[in-house]
């Protein structure tokens, strides 16, 4: 009996403790729900967005606790239908707590909107809208505005700090307002003056640096006047002077004029060919040959004196109905030594897109004439030296030939150091010029990144272009070092020294922030320099954080700027309130509509809904070809003279030198302002015409009428630019979006949104660029129709006759008055 009674307690035991657990977990998902519900109980309060964080962070084992798995082991428990509802419950309000918070927020974004009209009024003469009021009403730790071009967003700002003071909550000493260049935080400064009568700490952020360094040590740093190109050319020229620095850096140059990728990194035949055709492998001889793995033989020989013939027909006949006549890559007529390089990677294959024959695949067709040229040789007892891609990719292949040359009796007779830099350096000022950009862009990026050579040699370690990054940093090294030995003994620091010694001194506690909140415009162009100065004032001493800014027009890359920063807000800054501006003021719907649809072609951008003033006259898009670039410029000329009166023009170019187009072609004359920094265009037949030229990079938050984008030619300094960076820099800047031309294509959105009125593309017939033939392709039908509408009104142009001859006219000349007139050559 006692047995029995032992059992049934114990069953009782099991069952009391499954229902105990069923219940504590109700009970502790009773209490989850509460702390949401807790949230939202203030409907006139915002909720943090971090909130979401904590609470999943609090509830996170409760959620594993809960899971089906585990539960399913209550299923004979009293309530265990109940924990099944609450489990549900819990986990849909942890799926959807970051809605709720965002919801939310903008209903109490609504109810404060009409306070908050009341309270500042108009903003610099407008009333701004809901949008624009919801990011200037939201309280929140961390908020990201992503603005559309001309959607007025220094306004925005001005705005955002007329309501942190009105409300009381901030003083002006509290805010910090960040810009990125001396004019635009000069005319930030002055607009928040105007609107609030503050004044506001309105700065640059080398200004901001500057302000902590003489804090900290009391005194003004001497800031260097050295220009830096100038020292670096003055070193290198100093450097050049030695033997061992001249061949160093006329190997250099001969073994990397081109950024060279391997046959292996390109998908399709034509993509490589088209790679090939815009960075040509040209040896020192001025030869092209067909890879780059040839080019590097073909300058060794010459480097070392061994004379060769490229591609010489074989000394014996090979011609038969399956072969034709056998020209190995290079033939050493001294020494009658053949030399093949094969493109092929270690396990014997070639690239997948290479062509196969009679049914074999492509490696097996080219396996196959390795064999017959293999075959050849033996027959015919010549010599052949092989050479392969793959010791290239692994940077052996120069140091095995030389080995194999040697071991077949083959005499290296180097150049002397002034023999080789004589031939490599024909052009010698490009070529130099070109060297002094390249180290002038590295040391400013090192010194912004923090890092020394060292440290960009530890970071070169694995990479795939270890061997040429090297060469560079022993040639960069000696002028690195002279630049700081001068800032040193000077006692004077760079602009980069300004942003991280600043970080420096936060970091090390001897500057804390006076700053309660703080604002950053064109965060967009955020680098990593600035994001750690702000990032450790932030850890020194705690800050509202409100940035503003548009990853289409992410552009300063060669700069230091990354992407990645505003892609990935809150992985940097945590939990985030992201809100959106997206009507503009600049430009007309169907414009939007054309740049943003090319814009988006980058899936990595932030989607946008922009919104803009309704189209007053025709499409928004133009083109004008012509069969050469005179007669493009020519036919650019004649679309002038249709243009409103008075209206303004900008010349948009890729390059400064796209300036040339309109210099030599005789129609336009050209002169540079010192004042503004444009090239000021005047054409004679329509003086009214306000026109400059103006590189797409210097056009961003600019505007004008119209725009005429040039140069949109397929080449290698067109638009796309098909400019390499140097392997080099990839050490120091972000690689975070590797869609096709990303930053090149948001270049090209800047230049499209310049437009007010309408944007025309210049080009040349069978030379379009990819941008162009991109948006010929999807908006063909309306370029067509375009050239037959009234440029003033958007009448349909009809073909006329009057007393001086045949002219089309518009069909609005009855209905509304329309005078226009365009004359038939």
């Amino acid at each position: 009996m006692g047995f029995i009674q032992t059992i049934i307690d114990k069953h009782k035991e099991k069952v009391k403790l499954r229902n105990d657990i069923c219940d504590n977990l109700i009970m502790k998902i009773d209490t989850a729900l509460q702390e949401i519900n807790i949230l939202f109980l203030d409907s006139y309060s915002f909720v943090e967005p971090s909130e979401e964080i904590e609470w999943n962070n609090r509830n996170v084992s409760l959620i594993a606790d809960v899971s089906i798995t585990n539960i399913q082991k209550l299923k004979k428990a009293i309530h265990y239908k109940s924990l099944l509802e609450k489990q549900a419950e819990l986990y849909h309000s942890a799926n959807s707590l970051k809605q709720q918070i965002s919801v939310h927020n903008d209903r109490v974004a609504d109810a404060k909107i009409q306070n908050a009209y009341a309270l500042i009024g108009n903003v610099e003469g407008r009333k701004l809208d809901k949008q624009q009021m919801t990011c200037i009403v939201k309280d929140a730790h961390n908020h990201l505005v992503i603005a559309g071009a001309g959607t007025g967003k220094t306004t925005t700002v001005v705005g955002k700090i007329k309501f942190l003071l009105k409300s009381g909550r901030y003083k002006p000493e509290d805010i910090l307002v960040l810009s990125f260049t001396n004019a635009s935080a000069s005319e930030m400064s002055q607009r928040i003056n105007q609107e609030t009568g503050c004044n506001i700490d309105a700065s640059t952020f080398h200004k901001l640096g500057l302000n902590i360094i003489t804090k900290v040590n009391g005194i003004v740093p001497k800031i260097t006047q050295l220009n830096l190109r100038t020292f670096v050319k003055e070193q290198l020229l100093l450097n050049m002077q030695s033997d061992a620095y001249l061949n160093l850096l006329s190997s250099y140059l001969l073994y990397n004029r081109v950024v060279s990728k391997s046959e292996f990194e390109f998908k399709t035949q034509a993509e490589y060919e088209e790679y090939l055709r815009l960075n040509p492998p040209t040896t020192i001889s001025n030869e092209t040959v067909k890879s780059y793995g040839e080019m590097d033989v073909a300058n060794f020989l010459t480097q070392n004196g061994i004379q060769y013939i490229y591609e010489h027909p074989y000394k014996v006949d090979t011609r038969t109905s399956e072969y034709g006549q056998y020209n190995p890559d290079f033939y050493l007529p001294e020494y009658d030594i053949y030399i093949e390089y094969f493109g092929i990677n270690k396990n014997g294959e070639v690239p997948s897109y290479f062509k196969g024959a009679n049914g074999m695949t492509a490696t097996q067709t080219y396996q196959a004439s390795m064999k017959w040229k293999r075959e050849t040789h033996s027959a015919n007892n010549t010599i052949l030296i092989e050479c392969y891609a793959y010791e290239k990719f692994d940077g052996v292949l120069l140091d095995n030939l030389k080995e194999k040359l040697v071991a077949k009796g083959v005499k290296l007779t180097p150049k002397t150091t002034k023999e080789l830099w004589e031939q490599v350096s024909v052009d010698s000022d490009s070529i130099l010029d070109g060297v002094i950009e390249l180290f002038e862009t590295v040391i400013n990026l090192i010194k912004s990144n923090g890092y020394t050579i060292a440290t960009m040699r530890q970071l070169n370690i694995g990479n795939s272009n270890a061997q040429n990054n090297n060469t560079v940093l022993s040639l960069l090294e000696p002028i690195f070092n002279a630049y700081c030995d001068y800032l040193s003994e000077h006692k004077e620091i760079d602009f980069n020294d300004m942003i991280n010694m600043a970080t420096q001194y936060v970091e090390q506690g001897k500057y804390i922030s006076p700053y309660k909140y703080v604002i950053v415009d064109e965060y967009q162009d955020i680098s990593k320099a600035r994001f750690s100065l702000l990032n450790s004032m932030r850890k020194s001493k705690d800050y509202d954080l409100f940035c503003v800014g548009d990853d289409w027009q992410s552009i300063y890359r060669f700069a230091g700027s990354d992407i990645g920063y505003i892609l990935n807000f809150e992985q940097y800054w945590g939990s985030t309130e992201i809100s959106k501006i997206e009507t503009t003021y600049r430009f007309t719907q169907k414009l939007i509509e054309i740049s943003g649809n090319f814009i988006m072609q980058n899936p990595v951008q932030i989607k946008k809904s922009i919104k803009g003033k309704n189209d007053t006259v025709g499409f928004a898009l133009g083109e004008i070809s012509g069969y050469t670039d005179k007669f493009s410029i020519e036919f650019m000329a004649k679309k002038l003279e249709d243009l409103p009166r008075d209206s303004s023009v900008f010349f948009i170019g890729r390059y400064s030198f796209d300036a040339k187009l309109l210099s030599d072609s005789g129609l336009f004359e050209c002169q540079y302002n010192n004042v503004s920094g444009f090239m000021e265009v005047k054409y004679r037949k329509r003086i009214d015409l306000k026109m400059s030229f103006i590189t797409a990079h210097k056009s961003k938050g600019l505007q004008a009428d119209y725009v005429f984008i040039i140069n949109n030619k397929k080449s290698r300094m067109g638009f796309p630019s098909k400019i390499q960076d140097a392997a080099i820099l990839n050490l120091l800047l972000d690689n975070c979006d590797q869609y096709p031309y990303a930053e090149e294509r948001r270049l090209f959105y800047v230049a499209l949104t310049r437009a007010k009125k309408k944007a025309f593309l210049v080009t040349v017939s069978n030379q379009e660029s990819e941008f162009a033939m991109e948006l010929k392709e999807r908006y063909g039908e309306e370029l067509k129709r375009e050239q037959w509408e009234c440029p003033l009104c958007g009448g349909k142009l009809l073909k006329k006759s009057g007393p001086y001859g045949e002219f089309f006219g518009c069909s609005n000349y009855r209905s509304s008055g329309c005078t226009y007139k365009r004359k038939i050559k």
